[in-house]
């Protein structure tokens, strides 16, 4: 990871988080990339997170945190991670969100497959 990078693109990636149900803060995430069990990808205005999840059928791409322009995201960074999916052995990718990110996925073929709710137990 460069960390130059990392610390330019890290308030994309922390408002990402802020959708995450409070799973992992930035710190967590900077650990995983630096560990090697997930991805950053980052350009001039944009960035991501990413990680291989393999089950026991197939290898998938999990496309977990993006921020900045979307643009960028799309026509930038996607095409780079599906493409070293593809070289990691990945058959497919998938992601979790907001529902907005159906309306900017389903173009570029991904298929809504279900929706995550959560809820805080106290």
């Amino acid at each position: 990871m460069i960390a130059s990078e990392w610390e330019r693109c890290a308030p994309w990636v922390e408002a990402a988080l802020g959708y995450s149900g409070g799973t992992h803060d930035l710190a967590d995430v900077r650990a995983m990339v630096e560990r090697g069990e997930a991805q950053f990808w980052f350009s001039a205005n944009a960035a991501g997170v990413t990680e291989v999840v393999t089950y026991p059928r197939f290898k998938s791409l999990h496309l977990w945190l993006c921020g900045g322009d979307m643009g960028e995201i799309v026509l930038i960074l996607l095409p780079a991670a599906e493409a070293w999916a593809k070289a990691q052995g990945c058959t497919k990718t998938s992601t979790a969100g907001r529902v907005g990110w159906s309306r900017v996925l389903e173009p570029l073929g991904y298929e809504p497959v279900a929706q995550i709710c959560m809820k805080e137990l106290t």
